[in-house]
């Protein structure tokens, strides 16, 4: 019977209500700042991520760049060695031929042979000097592409500084308007909180107190909490920091633990048929039948991300709930 009375219970955090007045129009040009900067800073991070990709790309092409330089220039180290061995060949072959052609005594075939092997020593001297500034060339052409890629990757490197630049000062812009943005919601939760309070007072002062007033005064189940918004029914509180949840009186614990799609659920009977509900994401610390002091703690309240978070609190009286934030102590009002 006592889940059932929790099951029939319609529980709904408000929505945003319709930006009016001056209050709302700030908070309307701060959520739009906000949302601007959000989309700036979105498009730097691509913008950052794309230029990060080329740097990338742009240093492994010049490590691979010095590696074939590297290469080259052994190999033109070997041709240079052979070009200085093939011109001493060639110059000992070519001595050895003035001297036979001067020699009397010397045949004419031998005279050929030498001939002979002055051009191909010739021909090789050629061959590796032409293979010698073709290498040359390369090693040329490859210094001028690795000059101009080490250019380009200090450029894109500054590129990258001054677009990092941007992004902190776009950052700090961005965080300095959300946090306008929340204090300005803060603020208008507590104007809209403020009109409902007065006009709650305004109609319990007009109507017969015997009808509507609370058999007794509540403390607030939270102490620290960011803001508080009232239904016609319950309280919602809501927080962002792991803190105690208390009972706000005497009682006993007749339900603690899960309940359906509702949450983390403590109802306590206070006696004279009047009950306590608190509703939220919580690590509950009493069980069924549990008596408890006003005061004791009954839970400590869960945080799973930087969004607020709500506690539900409701009173009930013979089965139904009250407009409870009559019932909260004055200061607590005055609080909220």
């Amino acid at each position: 019977m006592k889940i059932l009375i929790l099951l029939g219970f319609t529980i709904a955090f408000n929505a945003p209500a319709a930006i009016k007045g001056k209050s709302g129009d700030e908070l309307a040009r701060y959520r739009s700042e906000a949302m601007e900067l959000g989309a700036r800073l979105s498009s730097l991070e691509k913008e950052i991520g794309s230029k990060n990709n080329l740097y990338i790309s742009s240093v492994e092409q010049i490590k691979q760049f010095e590696d074939d330089i590297k290469l080259y220039k052994e190999r033109l180290a070997e041709i240079h060695t052979q070009v200085r061995r093939a011109q001493n060949d060639n110059r000992k072959i070519f001595q050895s031929f003035l001297i036979e052609s001067e020699n009397e005594g010397t045949e004419a075939w031998q005279k050929k042979i030498h001939l002979e092997l002055l051009k191909q020593a010739q021909l090789k001297l050629k061959n590796k000097e032409i293979e010698l500034i073709s290498f040359e060339n390369k090693v040329t052409e490859f210094d001028s592409k690795l000059s101009t890629l080490k250019t380009n990757e200090e450029e894109l490197a500054q590129v990258i500084r001054e677009l990092e630049t941007r992004k902190k000062v776009a950052m700090e812009l961005y965080l300095a308007k959300v946090h306008n943005k929340k204090m300005a919601e803060s603020n208008f939760e507590k104007q809209k909180l403020i009109k409902k309070v007065n006009a709650v007072k305004k109609a319990f002062s007009q109507a017969p107190i015997v009808e509507i007033k609370p058999d007794r005064i509540f403390r607030n189940p939270v102490e620290d909490y960011k803001a508080a918004t009232s239904s016609p029914k319950g309280v919602t509180f809501k927080y962002n920091s792991i803190q105690p949840v208390k009972a706000v009186g005497e009682g006993k614990v007749v339900f603690a633990g899960d309940l359906a799609s509702y949450g983390q659920v403590v109802l306590i009977d206070h006696g004279n048929d009047l009950r306590t509900v608190l509703l939220g994401k919580m690590d509950i610390k009493v069980k069924k039948n549990d008596s408890v002091r006003d005061g004791d703690i009954l839970a400590y309240t869960q945080i799973d991300s930087k969004e607020d978070q709500n506690l539900y609190f409701e009173v009930r009286k013979k089965n139904t709930a009250q407009n409870t934030i009559l019932w909260l102590d004055q200061g607590g009002v005055s609080k909220i």
